[in-house]
């Protein structure tokens, strides 16, 4: 795990242009982080300044993905894709990452830890969405 002082030393460096794309492909290519990256900046953005973090357990109830679950028929037992919860141990996995990207910040309060986006975490999701809606024109057009 990151060192809250080191983020919070670098807290207000910004990402230089080439960086931010290569994170944002990062990103968008792991369709879980993405909706959790996703999840974690629309709450924020709706919050505004009333936004107090969000924990892996608000990840857990909140973010939905698609993922093979056990399906038992008769005596069989089989795996089909469903969207569903993602798992809480996931969702910290995911969490992890992108603290060491340096795209989320961390407040621990015990026994919770409360999770926030970056400067550089805005600068990511605003690449991401600026893509999607360069391929929305596209598609469009």
């Amino acid at each position: 795990m990151v060192s809250i002082d080191i983020i919070q030393e670098y807290k207000n460096i910004h990402f230089p242009r080439d960086i931010v794309g290569m994170f944002a492909d990062i990103v968008e290519h792991d369709e879980v982080m993405l909706n959790v990256f996703t999840y974690i900046a629309r709450k924020s953005q709706e919050d505004g300044k009333n936004f107090n973090g969000v924990t892996v357990n608000d990840i857990s109830k909140n973010v939905q993905i698609e993922r093979p679950v056990k399906v038992i028929i008769g005596k069989q037992i089989h795996f089909e894709n469903q969207v569903t919860y993602i798992h809480r141990q996931a969702a910290g996995k995911i969490v992890d990452k992108l603290l060491v990207m340096s795209l989320l910040s961390c407040k621990p309060l015990t026994p919770y830890k409360y999770f926030f986006i970056t400067k550089r975490g805005l600068q990511i999701i605003q690449e991401i969405i600026e893509r999607q809606q360069k391929l929305g024109d596209e598609y469009n057009g």
